[in-house]
């Protein structure tokens, strides 16, 4: 069979479909690569611009985003470079692991992912002598450009010379044109910048703070008028690093203390390459600054809530936030910080993506334990190297793994430790919350019935001096808190108080310690139970007013099955028990119901 043009094996015209869905999480995700070619090619200083248009939309005239460039004072390129750069899978640095790039994906396709032409002038020797070349989807589709074009000598245009201002001897220009507003993210200049400044200022921070990069963000309305003209500032997940971008009272001083930083050392492919990871956890003063208010309800609390998970630098530039290490449904994990940054020699093992927006064998891990991969008998080490010895990369990511949910349990404590007083004994400063004071009512009633020896007991200073210690220094109250407490004790002459703190093994669920005439009931922050049943509305992260009825329905879902489970761990004691021991047991049972009757039924009528 003969054909009058030789059948390709994907058809240009449908590939370049196929291609403009390349992923792109949004529209700041495809500037980011063009600012990757930028900062690879030796840029300093990154202009993004953006102008707009008037349209009629729905018989009301509009301004939308009509053309954006990003403009550069790197080294520039000559013809062949030039031309190779707008190739798909192609470029000067393919499988190169000196820097950030490397898959010569980046600028043509982050370009058409956007818009359906994108032109290019890069320039080594003056603007007036810039090379220009251009992909346009349009004219690939109609059959009408198969290949790229010989770069030819054209001036940079005068309209991007007026807007830049770094317009040095080498340079590179890049313009997207025919933008696709279902393609854009935003439909406007301005809030297509705000929303890449806060991913460009995370994604490079560590360029920004190092003073090696700066990136010019501006924008024209379609009347030309400027509506945005600044310098994109840093935004740092770990909160170390200062930003204006962060709210008052932290803008000008970290919000989290740096807790840690590890190094482990991965042997592959006959190279030793660390990884490095480092750990933060929020200051204490994020909940003093808050006052009586919910510092997760504070401006920089919901700051902190955009900026959540495990953050993946490779070769210091962020590829992703992942928020897989995260416990979805709590809302202190915001108050965190983590990092783990390896070099591009490690992509394999990583899973880095063609676009830099994942590493997706790393991320796997998040929610795999490697009994889930081991086969009969194997130990946690014979799962480790048998895995490197098949090539999976689980095989090399598993102890670093490990080590990250070790850190990150360390960190959960430390902020669960920072909440402790905020949740009971006191809704106000001047009174008890309505189940500590029903719970002193059933207490008194049932004292009338059966006496407790020495509860009539007054506690001296002396006491009271004791008690302030025990809940700042093993129970770590502030020192503001402990006060607070022994006060209501005081004033409202209580016999029960509830409290929390990190006891020493996950065992106990809870402990009762006498102290003269009061009772304290303080439960165990590292028991398994502690987060479902006490953490349903954790008051010092958020307001209940901010959830959703579906998920205030779904953390006491939560709360009730937790509690049908320690029943049932009760039950399991039980039949354990010997037949005279569980007689006993069962007395207990049947004794601490009773007692359990009276109380609730104050409790129910108070919080009806």
């Amino acid at each position: 069979m003969s054909y009058d043009v030789e059948p390709q094996i994907i058809p240009s015209e449908l590939a370049i479909v196929a291609m403009r869905d390349s992923g792109y999480k949004n529209t700041a995700y495809a500037i980011a690569e063009l600012i990757d070619n930028s900062q690879q090619a030796g840029a300093s200083e990154i202009e993004v611009i953006c102008l707009e248009t008037e349209k009629m939309i729905e018989e009301r005239r509009r301004s939308r985003i009509d053309r954006l460039a990003v403009i550069d004072n790197g080294q520039g390129m000559d013809a062949v470079t030039l031309r190779m750069a707008l190739q798909f899978g192609n470029g000067t640095r393919l499988n190169d692991r000196s820097g950030i790039g490397r898959f010569g994906m980046g600028l043509p396709n982050a370009s058409i992912s956007q818009a359906a032409r994108v032109d290019v002038w890069s320039w080594q020797n003056g603007a007036d002598n810039a090379l220009h070349s251009y992909i346009d989807v349009d004219e690939i589709r109609q059959g009408h450009q198969r290949y790229i074009p010989e770069p030819q000598h054209s001036p940079v245009p005068d309209e991007w010379r007026a807007k830049t201002e770094i317009m040095e001897k080498s340079g590179t220009l890049v313009v997207w044109t025919k933008l696709d507003p279902t393609r854009l993210t935003w439909k406007t200049s301005k809030a297509t910048l705000h929303n890449t400044e806060e991913l460009v200022g995370r994604i490079y921070r560590n360029f920004l703070d190092a003073g090696e990069l700066s990136i010019r963000l501006y924008a024209e309305n379609g009347s030309g008028k400027g509506v945005l003209n600044h310098t994109a500032q840093l935004v740092d997940p770990l909160y170390l690093k200062m930003s204006p971008l962060v709210p008052e009272p932290f803008t000008n001083s970290p919000m989290f203390d740096f807790v840690d930083e590890e190094q482990a050392e991965i042997e592959y492919n006959g190279g030793l390459y660390k990884v490095i990871t480092r750990y933060s956890v929020a200051k204490s003063e994020t909940i003093q600054a808050a006052g009586t208010k919910d510092r997760g309800n504070m401006r920089y609390g919901k700051h902190a809530s955009h900026n959540v998970g495990v953050s993946v630098l490779r070769a210091g530039r962020e590829l992703m936030l992942d928020q897989g290490w995260c416990i979805g449904y709590d809302p202190r994990e915001r108050w965190w910080g983590a990092e783990v940054e390896f070099p591009p020699a490690l992509d394999e093992v990583f899973g880095v993506t063609n676009n830099k927006q994942a590493a997706t064998h790393f991320s796997e891990l998040a929610s795999l334990q490697w009994e889930q991969l081991a086969e009969e008998d194997e130990t946690e080490r014979d799962v480790t190297e048998r895995l490197k010895a098949e090539g999976d990369p689980r095989g090399w990511l598993l102890d670093l793994s490990n080590s990250i949910k070790r850190n990150l349990e360390r960190l959960r404590k430390m902020v669960k430790s920072q909440g402790a007083g905020k949740r009971q004994t006191s809704s106000r400063h001047d009174d008890v919350d309505d189940v500590t004071k029903s719970l002193n009512e059933g207490w008194k009633t049932r004292s009338v019935q059966r006496p407790i020896e020495g509860e009539d007991e007054k506690l001296d200073e002396i006491a009271y001096a004791d008690m302030k210690q025990d809940l700042t220094s093993n129970k770590q109250y502030s020192v503001e808190d402990a006060e607070m407490i022994i006060n209501l004790i005081k004033e409202r002459d209580l016999k029960a108080i509830f409290l929390e703190a990190d006891f020493p093994g996950p065992n106990d669920l809870f402990d009762v310690e006498r102290k003269g005439s009061i009772t304290e009931i303080t439960f165990n922050r590292n028991h398994p139970a502690f987060d479902s049943i006490f953490g349903t509305i954790r008051t010092t992260d958020e307001d209940i007013s901010d959830l959703s009825k579906q998920e205030i329905l779904d953390r006491l879902i939560r709360s009730i099955n937790a509690s049908k489970v320690i029943f049932a761990a009760w039950a399991r004691y039980e039949r354990e028990a010997s037949v005279e021991r569980a007689k006993a047991l069962a007395r207990v049972r049947n004794e601490w119901g009773q007692i359990a009757a009276n109380f609730l039924d104050p409790i129910e009528d108070d919080l009806l």
